[in-house]
């Protein structure tokens, strides 16, 4: 009497293991045209009726909002199962630079005839993208209004689009002391006081400077003299001019070393820091070409 019910319970959880198996494996994630998001997974089995859809998130943000008008590919209805399926995100033509760690969760939401549990909808009103009630996890957002939703396990994975904060910034303090430190902080520029350091260097430049054309008018002035009780008041004031000079001009020169070297410094424990995280950096660095002061753009992936 007991083997029919035995029978029954196993056939049940068969059923539930079924509802439960993995149907997305194998997401990849990685920027294109520095304005869009590739995602590539494979899908391994879908039913009629089934719909594919993708949650994006973000790490400083939460949840990103995905509008229907700036995605495309194999998404919603009508994907058939395969490896190697693509979906694009137009993320900055959705108002959101990719300058942050963004993370893409692809899953499978059951048609009317393969849910037999109690599932969540949207509302026709809502938008494709736009989060409803969860059931069980937070797969509850539908690709096509009034879809019901199950909960299927995914696969994510993230990718971060760094800016450059390495050494070379170092240049650009070479030549505007104060400045290229404000690319070294992380996790964003910080200028601060950091522009008073380019005033302060140019400015003893420009003192020195003067002050050394003072100089050197009141040394003619001297040797105009005929005797040296008349002319020592001008070589006085020539060497007074002159020590401004020096002092000026090599306060600036120490003053730009010491930026220059720390603006390094922090642009080596930044490279070092990116290593150690194995992120995926698209970097925009200062370079030097033909004498000249270039930006370079590097990508890699």
């Amino acid at each position: 009497m007991m083997r029919i019910p035995l029978v029954f319970l196993l056939s049940l959880l068969l059923a539930t293991s079924s509802l439960a198996q993995e149907r997305v494996r194998n997401v990849r994630i990685r920027v294109i045209d520095s304005s869009q998001l590739e995602i590539r997974y494979d899908l391994i089995e879908i039913h009629p009726g089934d719909s594919v859809y993708v949650d994006m998130e973000s790490r400083l943000r939460g949840e990103l909002r995905i509008l229907p008008e700036f995605i495309r590919g194999d998404i919603g209805k009508r994907v058939t199962a395969g490896s190697d399926r693509r979906i694009v995100w137009d993320a900055l033509a959705s108002g959101y630079p990719l300058n942050e760690d963004i993370r893409a969760i692809v899953s499978v939401k059951a048609g009317p005839l393969i849910s037999s549990a109690p599932v969540a909808t949207q509302q026709p009103n809502e938008s494709p993208a736009k989060p409803t009630e969860p059931v069980a996890t937070k797969e509850s957002k539908s690709a096509d209004p009034e879809m019901p939703v199950v909960s299927t396990p995914t696969e994510a994975v993230s990718v971060r689009k760094t800016r450059y904060a390495g050494p070379a910034w170092a240049l650009l303090s070479a030549v505007a002391p104060g400045i290229g430190n404000i690319f070294v902080q992380m996790p964003k520029p910080k200028v601060g006081l950091r522009p008073l350091v380019t005033i302060g260097c140019y400015g003893l430049l420009a003192y020195g400077l003067s002050e050394r054309q003072k100089s050197h008018d009141e040394y003619a002035l001297y040797e105009q003299q005929k005797n040296m009780t008349a002319a020592e008041p001008y070589y006085t004031q020539a060497n007074s001019h002159h020590q401004n000079y020096y002092l000026a001009t090599r306060g600036a020169i120490v003053v730009a070393a010491i930026d220059v070297i720390l603006t390094f410094m922090k642009g080596l424990r930044n490279n070092r820091l990116q290593r150690t995280q194995g992120l995926q950096p698209v970097t925009v660095r200062p370079g030097l070409q033909a004498g000249q002061l270039t930006a370079v753009v590097h990508y890699s992936f």
